[in-house]
């Protein structure tokens, strides 16, 4: 073993910096729209509602509780006459 060749390595004239920061893209959850469209859903075919439903609603400002009435194709509206977004919902509930 002692008749190997020798290993050229290139010398290393400057400062390495490699991998001195580092980032993560996932730092929040996934929220699915779709999950959520799929909750509300089966809450307005569910067998035990028939016209008012109270729900705790998930915002970005937080849990609400409110009764809803009815449900168009981007929105909730409730007993009060409010419209909620539904891509602004995080999570809903059956209060």
């Amino acid at each position: 073993m002692k008749d190997l060749p020798k290993v050229f390595a290139n010398p290393i004239n400057k400062k390495v910096n490699n991998n001195n920061s580092i980032s993560y893209g996932k730092l929040m959850e996934d929220r699915s729209p779709i999950d959520v469209k799929e909750k509300i859903d089966k809450i307005f075919k569910s067998k035990d509602t028939v016209y008012s439903i109270d729900c705790i609603i998930s915002l970005e400002t937080g849990p609400v509780k409110h009764t809803i009435i009815g449900k168009t194709d981007n929105n909730l509206v409730t007993k009060t006459q409010m419209t909620i977004p539904i891509k602004d919902i995080l999570d809903i509930n059956l209060a």
